[in-house]
């Protein structure tokens, strides 16, 4: 918890232009590579390629720049040419680049699109193990079906959000009071998801929801997904946790406003 709280202490809430997104959503769907050369491939069509030797080692673009410098993102430099013989100065680099932690959750509150498997490239990032993978295997996030994932990036969105604006206060090192209430805010986010699970995957709440269709088969196809990710679920010990706790929370809650109703009529 430590490290995810050290965390706050960077991250800001910075304007992002359009062609920043598109850098950001290259990044997200993983087509770095494929962009950067169709840009190659245009310059080239239109004539504006020189014929310098260094043309084919990676630039930085304006937009990639500001980036960097806002810390949202950093670059994993891979090179291309592996011939021991070639000096290391003349090896070209394929530079690419990966969201930090402070990238994903702007990522999140900004509510880019992205699917299970970008959460899952991300997996060892410490944001989303200290909120999302302390919570799920990643066997459960990969078999997500759309009304899981739905919940699961409201999540991550209400969190980052929440991140963001308590990042905003704070300009000094963070009291042992602030760091519990950090910690204490995100369980209570983890419980509301683990609620809202356990009314999603009630049965009749799934077929209830689907009632206005006007296909039977439609109805039992929708079930059946949602049934397997029930069951998927009940096999993840980790959310298996978190159900507890929400159990556990449900209780306490019910057991003192019931204590309170007793006294009260007493009174009366």
């Amino acid at each position: 918890m430590n490290e995810f709280i050290a965390i706050l202490q960077s991250v800001k809430r910075f304007p992002i232009s359009e062609s920043e997104k598109r850098v950001l959503y290259n990044i997200i769907n993983n087509t770095q590579r494929d962009s950067r050369n169709k840009i190659k491939m245009l310059k080239k069509l239109m004539g504006f390629i020189s014929k310098r030797k260094d043309d084919n080692f990676s630039t930085v673009s304006i937009e990639t720049n500001s980036l960097l410098e806002k810390g949202i993102i950093h670059s994993i430099n891979k090179t291309i040419n592996s011939n021991p013989v070639v000096n290391i100065s003349q090896k070209q680099t394929n530079e690419e680049y990966r969201l930090t932690s402070i990238g994903l959750i702007h990522i999140f509150n900004d509510r880019y699109t992205y699917s299970p498997d970008f959460l899952l490239k991300y997996h060892n990032d410490i944001f989303l193990q200290e909120v999302l993978f302390n919570l799920f295997h990643s066997s459960t996030i990969k078999a997500a079906t759309a009304k899981f994932f739905n919940i699961i990036t409201d999540y991550l969105t209400t969190t980052s959000n929440y991140l963001i604006n308590l990042s905003l206060e704070i300009d000094k090192p963070l009291s042992e009071e602030t760091k519990n209430e950090i910690e204490h805010k995100i369980k209570i986010f983890s419980l509301i998801l683990g609620f809202k699970i356990i009314i999603l995957f009630n049965e009749n709440n799934i077929i209830s929801s689907n009632l206005e269709t006007n296909s039977d088969k439609v109805i039992f196809a929708i079930h059946e997904v949602e049934t397997l990710m029930k069951k998927n679920l009940s096999k993840d010990s980790k959310f298996l946790i978190l159900l507890s706790a929400v159990s556990n929370e449900f209780t306490s809650g019910y057991d003192d406003i019931i204590g309170f109703s007793r006294k009260d009529n007493k009174h009366r």
